[in-house]
């Protein structure tokens, strides 16, 4: 029988190099399956706050000593601490006035980043 075969029939996972890269922000989420139908939207409000998104870890809960650029849960918790704050993924790909509220919040994001 093949080794990786036999891992694999066993649930056994291989062992693979933990991600080194440094990641400072954090957009926090409801995890479902949207991400990748809202990657361009995503890169896109990221962008606009001047973000790459490789140095943003998505998580489903805030970790401390990261700064949140975007909170898109249901649920959100006090206090808020993060740049932009949104309807979930689902319903910003769907609502028109859910874009409206986070294009507005942008807008006030940069006229504060231009005054600082």
């Amino acid at each position: 029988m093949n080794k990786s075969a036999y891992l694999a029939a066993m649930d056994i996972t291989f062992w693979r190099l933990r991600d080194t890269k440094v990641r400072p922000y954090q957009v926090v989420w409801d995890a479902d399956n949207i991400l990748p139908a809202a990657e361009p939207l995503i890169d896109t409000v990221l962008g606009l706050i001047g973000i790459s998104k490789d140095d943003c870890e998505f998580n489903t809960e805030p970790h401390k000593g990261k700064t949140i650029v975007w909170d898109l849960r249901c649920h959100r918790v006090r206090p808020r601490v993060a740049w932009l704050v949104s309807d979930p993924l689902a319903e910003l790909l769907t609502s028109s006035e859910a874009k409206r509220a986070l294009w507005e919040q942008i807008c006030q994001w940069r006229e504060q980043q231009l005054t600082a």
